[in-house]
């Protein structure tokens, strides 16, 4: 598989287009050339029906974003659900992580799931925010949380923005943590230590060596996010995409 058959996007950032016209924004997305697709809601459609749609438009839901309420109180029917779109992975893309005992309560949870989850043929990550980054007794919380979950086979799904608003550098967590980093995030900045999302490729984050290091540690794929968007939110994800066709040129991978 070549680099842009890993790229994929996330769909909260067509948030506002999928709300309007859901299956019409899949379209439109696969006509830009997405293959993959990482979904944070479904507005109320049938698996059956959404698998069709993804299968005729040439889209993989490889991997989705549930919140806790969900995993916690209706974990049956959210595999269920997404073993029909034929999902990936299932990620948590928040948790309070602000004590020790915060992180050992979603550690707990993740534990707890991972294993019905894996039977069901996926896996099980989580996505950090720039909150995981604060130190509790000396360690980082995500160090700790990820430390908790290891065995259970949690994956992290690193989010580059949220790393870089957290003071660090996004290569490095992604070399520290290897070969468990199955899902890159990518999302971009305007401006160092500011929360100003830009399409990626447009901002002041080094997305070659992220792809480059993320690659070499055998990520499966690269996901496309911003959470606001200037202009039209279609018209920055397709900017996205062809930033990103034009790294790959450049990378020649």
């Amino acid at each position: 598989m070549n680099f842009t058959d890993r790229i994929g996007l996330q769909m909260y950032t067509v948030r506002e287009e999928s709300g309007k016209d859901f299956f019409g924004t899949l379209e439109k997305i696969a006509a830009m050339g997405y293959r993959n697709v990482e979904f944070a809601g479904f507005f109320n459609t049938p698996a059956e029906v959404l698998k069709d749609t993804l299968d005729r438009l040439s889209l993989a839901p490889v991997s989705s974003h549930v919140g806790m309420n969900l995993l916690r109180d209706d974990l049956d029917n959210t595999i269920a659900y997404h073993k029909t779109l034929g999902t990936r992975y299932i990620i948590l893309p928040w948790a309070k992580t602000d004590t020790l005992d915060d992180v050992k309560e979603i550690a707990g949870l993740l534990n707890s799931i991972a294993p019905k989850i894996h039977e069901a043929g996926m896996e099980l990550g989580y996505h950090n925010h720039a909150h995981e980054f604060r130190k509790i007794d000396g360690k980082y919380a995500i160090d700790i949380l990820l430390e908790l979950t290891e065995r259970a086979g949690v994956f992290p799904e690193f989010d580059v923005f949220w790393i870089r608003i957290a003071g660090l550098d996004p290569v490095d967590i992604i070399s520290k943590y290897g070969s468990r980093c199955r899902i890159i995030h990518l999302k971009d900045m305007k401006t160092a230590g500011e929360k100003q999302f830009a399409e990626v490729g447009s901002g002041i984050i080094d997305m070659k060596k992220i792809i480059q290091k993320g690659l070499e540690f055998g990520a499966n794929y690269f996901i496309v996010e911003q959470d606001i968007c200037d202009r039209p939110c279609l018209e920055s994800v397709n900017i996205s995409l062809n930033n990103l066709r034009v790294m790959a040129k450049e990378l020649n991978i």
